[in-house]
């Protein structure tokens, strides 16, 4: 044998051992698939969950459908070696099926609170094996939060959260859910003292008499519909209806800081002394850190 042909050989060789070490990861829940890319872990990426709409690059990977409702044949078709999933994904025996198939799984759960926030990404980082990456993702995210939320005035206005639903037409958040936790960050009082999401009509939005109305759609926008139920209402007499995006102000993930500077100004538009903008910038192309492990 030539040494040329030993060298090649040797190269193909470290090129197959390469690849078969690297990770082929699945992430479910959009909040963990922008933390991954946050930590420039995405080339890991082989297939996400339809929540994961950020950034756009994650919307051209194979979708392994919708996080409440997978099955295990989809997920094992892409050939994972490591699923990470909120506590929310299910149903369950779709993880213990993975399991059984030697597919290592990584279930995060985090309170959505800020200290969550930090938790959930720290959980990841530790799964992917970048947990000092993380720790510092952690720190400036919880940093930029912080100065956000830091000259929250004492009187906010009651707000109600609708989700614009394909199919159940606006549904008012209560009591219990992730816009709850949402609006007790921003020390705001929740119209709709309801527990869970429940549909709404014009009735009851006048009952609710919100001042302030925050509209985030996970299907169609029903402008005709969302007009009508809301036109008696304070909010609407005001000029106070907004639309969200849905993944960015209740992912509860690494863009915490600028679904705060988004919201701020439309919660209290009066006061000069709360800032508009978050100085942390989370895009993929431009957050990796320079550390690495």
């Amino acid at each position: 044998m030539s040494m040329r042909q030993f060298l090649s050989g040797a190269v193909l060789l470290l090129m197959a051992l390469h690849s078969s070490a690297v990770e082929r990861l699945v992430s479910v829940d959009g909040a963990l698939t922008e933390i991954v890319y946050a930590l420039g872990a995405e080339h890991r990426l082989v297939g996400v969950d339809t929540t994961s709409r950020f950034p756009e690059a994650a919307t051209e990977l194979p979708q392994v459908g919708y996080m409440r409702q997978l099955n295990a044949e989809g997920i094992l078709a892409l050939r994972p070696t490591l699923v990470i999933a909120s506590h929310d994904a299910g149903p369950e025996p779709v993880f213990a099926q993975l399991q059984a198939a030697g597919v290592k799984v990584a279930r995060i759960s985090a309170p959505d609170t800020l200290e969550g926030v930090a938790s959930r990404i720290r959980q990841v980082g530790d799964a992917l094996a970048l947990s000092a990456r993380a720790e510092q993702l952690a720190a400036k995210v919880v940093q930029a939060a912080t100065e956000e939320l830091a000259a929250l005035p004492d009187q906010s206005p009651s707000t109600l959260f609708l989700l614009g639903t394909s199919g159940r037409g606006l549904m008012a958040a209560g009591l219990g859910t992730r816009a709850q936790a949402l609006l007790e960050l921003l020390n705001v009082n929740n119209a709709f003292e309801h527990q869970g999401y429940k549909p709404i009509s014009a009735e009851g939005a006048v009952q609710a008499a919100p001042e302030l109305v925050l509209i985030g759609h996970t299907g169609p926008d029903n402008s005709a519909l969302t007009a009508s139920t809301l036109a008696h209402t304070p909010a609407a007499e005001q000029k106070r209806i907004h639309t969200v995006d849905v993944s960015l102000v209740l992912g509860f993930g690494p863009r915490l800081p600028q679904a705060l500077s988004l919201l701020i100004p439309l919660l209290y538009p009066q006061d000069t002394g709360i800032k508009g903008m978050s100085e942390l910038s989370l895009e993929p192309s431009l957050n990796k850190l320079a550390e690495s492990e």
